[in-house]
């Protein structure tokens, strides 16, 4: 399954790295991909590991609430 998520919070190639190292420490989450110029996260996740709930709970965790 794949998600995508406004950040508006994203600023730079460290903002990108550092949603991208976040999310990708939550297991079931198979890939990431930072949008510096759109500010949106794309993540593609087995929702039988995870729950979009904790997807959500990892980026604000990370400092990048998503809207």
């Amino acid at each position: 399954m794949e998600r995508t998520y406004q950040v508006p919070a994203i600023k730079c190639d460290g903002c990108a790295t550092t949603i991208r190292q976040a999310l990708g420490t939550v297991p079931g989450v198979e890939a990431v991909e930072v949008s510096i110029e759109r500010k949106t996260v794309a993540v593609r996740y087995d929702p039988a590991r995870v729950e979009e709930a904790r997807l959500r709970a990892a980026l604000a965790g990370a400092g990048f609430p998503a809207k």
